[in-house]
């Protein structure tokens, strides 16, 4: 009976961890920055960004577009559940994350580099 009892407030919160999603975005000029947790379909990895929406990009295309509207998107498609304060850590561990997607995908870490970096000259 006790199992029982554990099992299903087990089976929610392991279907909440598989919607749990967060990006974080650094403070710049225009925006406070913040890190964001929602509820949305797993899409992305748990600290995927939505800057890595924009690595597989040309390298001459612009990116700003492609920033705001995978943010836009990931408001749009999630229920948010917290607003946090800028977190450093979230910030450098999306970014890994990026880079290890697009690993696995096939894609050049030292060419996702160089995107990451053109992503951070405009403040995300």
């Amino acid at each position: 009976m006790r199992l029982r009892v554990l099992i299903l407030p087990g089976l929610v919160l392991l279907a909440c961890a598989l919607l749990l999603r967060s990006y974080t975005l650094p403070p710049a000029p225009d925006r406070r920055g913040g890190t964001t947790l929602l509820l949305t379909w797993p899409n992305r990895p748990l600290f995927g960004s939505p800057r890595a929406d924009c690595l597989a990009g040309p390298a001459d295309a612009p990116v700003l577009p492609c920033l705001i509207a995978s943010v836009a998107r990931a408001r749009d498609d999630g229920i948010i559940l917290a607003q946090l304060p800028f977190c450093a850590t979230c910030y450098d561990l999306s970014g890994r994350v990026a880079v290890m997607v697009q690993g696995v995908t096939g894609r050049d870490p030292a060419q996702t580099q160089a995107r990451l970096a053109q992503i951070a000259r405009f403040g995300w």
